[in-house]
């Protein structure tokens, strides 16, 4: 039974992943400790340890990590995003370095982000074949870490390596200090009554997944290659765009009540191309069974945060 490590089972994506592969038959390694990603000396010691513990535990038997880490998005500084680079660098240097891990036997899964890596392309379909088009620091340090994660495969004598380039997530969880994603933001105001504040035009194109679908496109494409020696890259979409104003047409539908939005264009707006479509020229089996339809997806965010909000609030009135 293959041993598999989700790094960043906190984060939305690493929860989808978690619950997605506990039905299936592997063994899911928990590292038993609670990774300080604010510390960076103090996370690379705790992933080295972690580490050792893996190889321990995979005892030549196949093995797969999952790395959905990172606090950083279209807007982070680059020298925040150099400290996350610097840690996975210390964590890929460690698993060189494991003489008892056989790298032959494992598999490596990145997950990217589809939208920094190509926001400098303004038209057309996006696929794997496209160029990068980076223009900020985010999309050019994931550039760095993908290829920084190649060198595990070591000229195809060693680990699988798949970085999936993946769209727009979003999905429930609960609020933390890292920014919630826009359709999470606009659902949380119209549940709190609140205004809506939209800054790039409503007629923006983007294309939403909800985590478990993502995280169900990962699991059946390292499923396909997991035997196969190599370095690849997916991208990992819904590949149907919608423009901001249907997004926010469904929610009025849904809610059945007037929002309240206010629509102002700013700095950020230039951080996003208007239209995104993608479309993978990789068939994986079995990847799009029981994929979410964005109605649906926008439906259940709402009842899951409508059910949270009210839960914080049985909370707060008991307690006074």
């Amino acid at each position: 039974m293959s041993l598999v490590w989700v790094i960043g089972s906190g984060g939305l994506l690493g929860q989808a992943l978690i619950s997605e592969l506990s039905n299936s038959p592997v063994d899911l390694f928990d590292p038993g400790v609670k990774f300080n990603w604010g510390n960076q000396n103090k996370v690379c010691e705790q992933l080295r340890q972690a580490a050792l513990h893996f190889c321990t535990k995979a005892a030549h038997r196949p093995w797969t990590i999952y790395w959905v880490a990172g606090i950083g998005n279209m807007h982070s500084l680059e020298e925040d995003l150099q400290e996350e680079t610097h840690v996975l660098e210390r964590f890929i240097s460690t698993l060189l370095q494991m003489v008892d891990l056989p790298l032959n036997l494992g598999t490596f899964i990145f997950a990217s982000s589809a939208g920094a890596i190509y926001a400098g392309i303004q038209k057309g379909v996006i696929t794997e074949s496209t160029p990068p088009a980076p223009i900020n620091a985010y999309g050019r340090i994931k550039l760095v870490q993908e290829s920084l994660i190649n060198t595990l495969n070591k000229n195809s004598h060693g680990a699988r390596v798949i970085t999936c380039r993946i769209s727009t997530i979003y999905g429930f969880k609960n609020i933390t200090g890292k920014q919630q994603g826009l359709l999470s933001e606009i659902a949380r105001r119209i549940i709190s009554n609140q205004v809506i504040h939209i800054y790039v035009p409503l007629e923006t194109m983007r294309d939403f997944i909800t985590a478990k679908d993502a995280a169900n496109k990962m699991i059946c494409t390292t499923q396909q290659f997991e035997k196969i020696p190599g370095v690849y890259l997916k991208i990992i979409a819904s590949e149907a765009s919608i423009s901001i104003a249907q997004i926010l047409a469904i929610f009025k539908r849904i809610c059945k009540r007037k929002l309240r939005v206010v629509t102002q264009a700013d700095l950020r707006s230039a951080q996003y191309q208007r239209v995104v479509q993608f479309k993978s020229e990789i068939a994986i089996v079995n990847e799009n069974i029981n994929r979410t339809n964005i109605v649906e997806g926008i439906a259940d965010l709402l009842a899951a945060i409508r059910e949270d909000v009210t839960k914080h609030r049985n909370q707060s009135s008991r307690g006074h």
